[in-house]
Formats: C-alpha cells, structure tokens, sequence
C-alpha cells in the first residue's frame, strides 16, 4: 500500500477577556490525509480527524472519485454489523450514513487513473473532546483503525495487548492481506510493523474489547 501523508497546521489565536481581565489562549489544529488509489483499485481507510461537516460520504468524500466509485462502510451499529454499500453518481454518494474516528470503510476508485482523497478536518484533542477515543465491542472478524492522524507502531497500541492468543490482524496490501498471529510469545510481526496514518485494518479475536487510546501528541 502506497503510504498515507498527513499534514497538519496549527492555527492559535488569542482572545482577551477585558471585563474580568483575563487572557485566554485557544489552539485549534486542522489537517487532511491524502490517500492515493489506483484505477480499479481499493483502499480500506479510517476517518481520523473531526469533520468540518456531517462526517458522511458526500462531505468527506464529495466529488474527490468519479461516477461509478464505490463505498463499503463497515456498519458496527448492526448486530451483527455488516457491510452498506454507496454508489457514487453525479447527484452525490447514494448513501448518507454517518461515519466516525475509528471506523473502517473501502474506497473503490471507478476511475482509469490514479485518484487522491483528501480527509480534512480537526485534529482530535482536549478542545474538541478528543484527547482519548474508544471504538467499542470490537469482537469476531472486525474492522477499525486508528483514530489520530499519526502513523502507530502496532504493538504499541492498546488494541494489541488486549488481544488474546490465536487472535490475529489482517493488513491490507493494496492487492491482498499480510496476516499476522498473536502466540504466547506475542505478535508474530515483523519489528516495529506500522500502521500508517488514516488506513484501517481487519482483526480476530475471541474477546469483546473496548479499545481506547490517548492522543499521541500535545498540542
């Protein structure tokens, strides 16, 4: 998979309080991932930033893919959860379902060349109630992904250690699946295996887990 590039600006401003006589200070930090997919290809992402809209396809998405592109967002409000499919036409993506940090859905490019989306919006943090994320009841054959916009060492996540012996992860390659086993003796993953920024991923695991993180930054 063609590595995600994350962006990021940090933008301050200061506000004064004259009647009380108080300085308050405000950081507000915006960016975007710019994920490339190939003419026929896939892509298995997650939403890592707090959205400027509604958070579903016709505002993260837009007209960023041609007519005929597809959406598989992984919908783990079912149960059990399941995939719902959205078809991009002129007027717009064909479904409107919301889509939140953590979560995993397939972009399918329609196009014959090599199109980029862009996913913009707040960095998660304090301001924005986003200094720690839970994706809940992660169990069976799931998918999610890491909910800041930074690259993450697996074994560095919380997911990973709560995830139990003979519980594996599947990477997508851009063609396939590299799959990964968890032993008594740990992860059976290459040192320092990553998982790049804004791309999602599916696991196995025979526990129901409530993965929470804290942001990976201060801003």
């Amino acid at each position: 998979m063609k590595k995600m590039w994350t962006a990021v600006m940090v933008v301050g401003f200061i506000a004064a309080v004259v009647a009380i006589g108080q300085e308050v200070t405000s950081v507000n930090a915006v960016g975007f991932n710019k994920i490339p997919i190939g003419p026929g290809k896939l892509a298995l992402v997650t939403l890592n930033f707090e959205s400027f809209g509604d958070a579903s396809l016709n505002d993260l998405v837009g007209d960023q893919l041609p007519t005929g592109s597809r959406a598989f967002i992984w919908d783990r409000s079912q149960n059990p959860s399941a995939y719902v499919t959205a078809l991009k036409t002129r007027g717009g993506w064909s479904a409107t379902n919301l889509i939140y940090r953590g979560d995993a859905f397939w972009l399918y490019n329609a196009g014959t060349a090599t199109n980029s989306v862009s996913f913009m919006g707040e960095v998660p943090y304090t301001y924005n109630n986003g200094a720690t994320t839970t994706v809940f009841n992660i169990t069976g054959f799931d998918a999610a992904g890491y909910a800041y916009p930074t690259d993450v060492v697996w074994t560095n996540t919380t997911l990973s250690a709560q995830m139990g012996t003979g519980d594996r992860i599947f990477l997508w390659n851009g063609n396939g699946y590299d799959t990964y086993l968890k032993t008594r003796g740990g992860w059976q993953t290459p040192v320092g295996l990553t998982i790049p920024a804004g791309s999602a991923f599916w696991v196995n695991t025979t526990a129901t887990i409530d993965w929470t993180e804290v942001a990976p930054y201060d801003l």
